[in-house]
């Protein structure tokens, strides 16, 4: 690396931050292309400093891995609002309300892309199960991986629903957890996914509630919104402190609630 392509990094993470706070947009390419894609963020949720610790609330012990985006999704962040922002990255209206009702907010976390990443692909979070879960939860999950890529995520959840949600959704289910955890036995932990017998339903169930594979999720690499329209690449990482991140920085990401879908 010549000292100039060094320098030109150093002041990556400071350029985008200063474009980012200042409105500025990018159509001028301010920042370029190329210094984008050695960036890679994380949209995290918190109440306090605490929350914010490491690159997913609450810590490994809740969730091992962090989804984060690529150069491209950073980008959409300069062009858009923060809420079309986070509609293009996979955030639900609904689960944003919920969220920000619960008074949290979000932040943008910003660093260098590192090369543990993987391309959040049906494979990639298969790969990453069977290397940091105990292995008879990663035979539950692969005795599934072909319906998992085949059937669509409403199909999964409508017999789930006839089933151990018994009426309920994923959705419905995940917000009963406090803290990252909760005692209705539907939401599946991890020691609950050990103990059941790991049907297809509760196998999704526990791909959501601790994976954090979301409904909009389809593998292909990329986030998708509500409309279903891919929109940017994502990633998977270790959920690390982000103490141990070099060069990262926080960004506040404001919401006004108004600019809500009124039925989310």
């Amino acid at each position: 690396m010549t000292s100039e392509t060094a320098s030109k990094k150093d002041n990556t993470i400071e350029l985008f931050t200063k474009i980012f706070e200042n409105k500025l947009g990018n159509a001028d390419g301010l920042i370029s292309n190329e210094q984008l894609q050695q960036m890679a963020g994380r949209v995290t949720r918190g109440s306090n400093e605490e929350d914010f610790e490491y690159l997913q609330i609450y810590g490994p012990t809740v969730r091992k891995f962090a989804w984060v985006m690529g150069g491209d999704g950073l980008s959409v962040f300069l062009e858009e609002s923060n809420l079309d922002a986070l509609r293009s990255i996979g955030y639900e209206d609904r689960s944003t309300r919920r969220i920000l009702e619960n008074s949290q907010h979000y932040r943008l976390g910003v660093f260098y892309k590192s090369t543990e990443c993987v391309s959040a692909t049906w494979e990639g979070v298969l790969s990453l199960i069977d290397t940091y879960y105990p292995k008879p939860i990663s035979i539950k999950i692969r005795r599934h991986s072909d319906a998992l890529k085949r059937m669509s995520f409403d199909d999964i959840e409508a017999r789930a629903r006839l089933s151990y949600l018994r009426g309920a959704s994923y959705f419905d289910v995940h917000g009963f957890a406090v803290g990252g955890h909760a005692t209705d036995p539907r939401f599946m932990s991890e020691e609950r996914f050990l103990e059941c017998e790991g049907t297809l339903e509760e196998t999704r169930g526990f791909l959501y509630h601790r994976v954090g594979v979301s409904r909009l999720f389809d593998g292909s690499g990329f986030t998708k919104d509500s409309n279903g329209r891919l929109c940017v690449s994502e990633y998977l990482q270790l959920n690390i402190p982000v103490r141990d991140i070099p060069e990262f920085r926080y960004l506040d990401l404001s919401i006004d609630t108004t600019d809500l879908m009124p039925d989310a």
